[in-house]
């Protein structure tokens, strides 16, 4: 049966564009910090929106969250540690602990609703990573925890913005001053990952953020998923002062996903390599 076209939601992609999607809205709140909704789609499966922005969905998670973990994941020598900022839904955590090493992921989330919409509502995005005995949850401000971040609480190998959008509460998050913070944590070989955006909608956005990580890291190299829930081709990247995954050669890339006793459904090794090419018509996004 079709569902009543009056329950759908409409969402802003870009200029005169919109993501218009049917379904039935399955739970909604306020938290303190923000308004959140669950869905029941045909086209994503069920999905959550926070203060009226898509965030994930059953249907298309790991053709957002593979990428942004894998790509800097897979290109360093042995990641055991590591940290995501946001990410409650747990969908990032799940990527991190399929690599057969990590001995730890901390997520730094700002609203535990958002960790109890993914518990009861979305457990196939964290498919159990929540309850992970090697994931510690940590709620309050993902700045507080990287400012007050000391050396003997130990270094991270891998940090993953896994945050709402640049143009909402998150936004002191995208600073250059704030990716130097985190600079600081990463230990030898470490990398961050994070969205730029949508390279058609929001390409003054996703150059202003790749100046900015240029600004800190030595090396930062874009990557470009397709995303559908996003609207279609995505932007995202990887900084560090040492980290290249442009260089990982195939048959290291090919062993280290084949250790993996987790499944990837978008990324082997001749994927990963795809999305790192970047297309001709951005060739603004390479390095200068």
């Amino acid at each position: 049966m079709n569902p009543d076209t009056s329950d759908r939601f409409r969402e802003a992609l870009g200029p005169a564009l919109e993501l218009d999607c049917a379904g039935h809205l399955l739970a909604g709140g306020r938290s303190d910090y923000q308004s959140w909704e669950v869905w029941q789609t045909a086209a994503f499966g069920r999905l959550y929106r926070l203060d009226g922005r898509c965030m994930a969905s059953e249907a298309d998670s790991f053709l957002c969250h593979e990428p942004l973990v894998h790509i800097a994941g897979l290109a360093h020598p042995e990641p055991s540690r590591a940290l995501v900022l946001g990410g409650g839904d747990g969908a990032s955590a799940a990527e991190l602990l399929k690599y057969p090493q990590m001995d730890e992921v901390v997520l730094a989330e700002l609203d535990p609703a958002t960790v109890r919409l993914a518990r009861d509502f979305l457990p196939t995005l964290h498919d159990g990573a929540l309850d992970d005995p090697r994931l510690h949850i940590t709620f309050g401000d993902a700045a507080t925890y990287v400012q007050r971040w000391q050396p003997a609480d130990g270094a991270f190998d891998l940090i993953v913005f896994d945050l709402t959008d640049p143009d909402t509460a998150a936004a002191p998050l995208f600073t250059a001053d704030f990716f130097r913070a985190c600079r600081r944590l990463l230990g030898p070989h470490g990398a961050l990952s994070l969205h730029l955006g949508s390279p058609l909608w929001q390409r003054e956005q996703a150059d202003t953020l790749l100046a900015r990580l240029r600004e800190v890291f030595a090396l930062v190299t874009p990557f470009f998923p397709s995303i559908p829930l996003y609207g279609g081709l995505w932007s995202m990247a990887v900084a560090s002062d040492t980290l290249d995954p442009t260089t990982l050669p195939t048959a290291t890339l090919a062993t280290r996903i084949e250790a993996m006793p987790g499944n990837l459904r978008l990324i082997n090794a001749s994927q990963y390599h795809a999305l790192l090419a970047c297309p001709p018509w951005l060739g603004a996004f390479e390095a200068p």
